[in-house]
């Protein structure tokens, strides 16, 4: 959220907020002092304190997100589907074919793409596929927990 500036009947303030993990910050830089407004020099260094303070928790919420991408390179859909690989149908040659797209961001930002015709394997073979190409491409051995949550996600298709 950043930083935000409140003016409430208990005092001009500036409010520092930021949600890591499980762990709220929030904190609070009061420009009152005995319900009495500070001088503009010490407002300036308030105001200084609650920006780097934030650009800290900034910096540490950035840090936290990429460790939890490193630690998990799949992510899933609300409704349980995979981000990444998607169910589409295409029109070829006048007839409508059904296929699983692949985008895949690999660790170094670039973009992996490919499609998996359900018509031409059968959904199971190529649902089995598709996933086979995500742990490859993403070096996800296929004993792990996540690859079995990808397995399961075959319903959501």
């Amino acid at each position: 959220m950043g930083v935000s500036e409140n003016n409430a009947h208990y005092g001009h303030r500036l409010r520092v907020y930021r949600k890591i993990g499980d762990v709220i910050y929030d904190e609070v830089y009061y420009l009152t002092e005995n319900g009495k407004p500070v001088t503009k020099k010490r407002e300036r260094e308030i105001r200084a304190l609650a920006k780097a303070r934030d650009k800290e928790l900034l910096d540490y919420q950035a840090e936290h997100q990429q460790d939890i991408d490193e630690a998990n390179p799949i992510k899933f859909h609300p409704d349980g589907r995979i981000i990444g690989l998607t169910r589409q149908q295409q029109q070829s040659n006048d007839r409508v074919v059904d296929i699983f797209k692949l985008r895949i961001r690999l660790p170094d930002g670039s973009i992996s793409w490919g499609s998996i015709s359900i018509d031409l394997h059968g959904f199971d073979n190529a649902f089995a596929q598709a996933l086979e190409r995500i742990a490859e491409v993403l070096d996800i051995n296929k004993r792990t927990k996540i690859y079995r949550q990808m397995k399961n996600a075959k319903a959501a298709y």
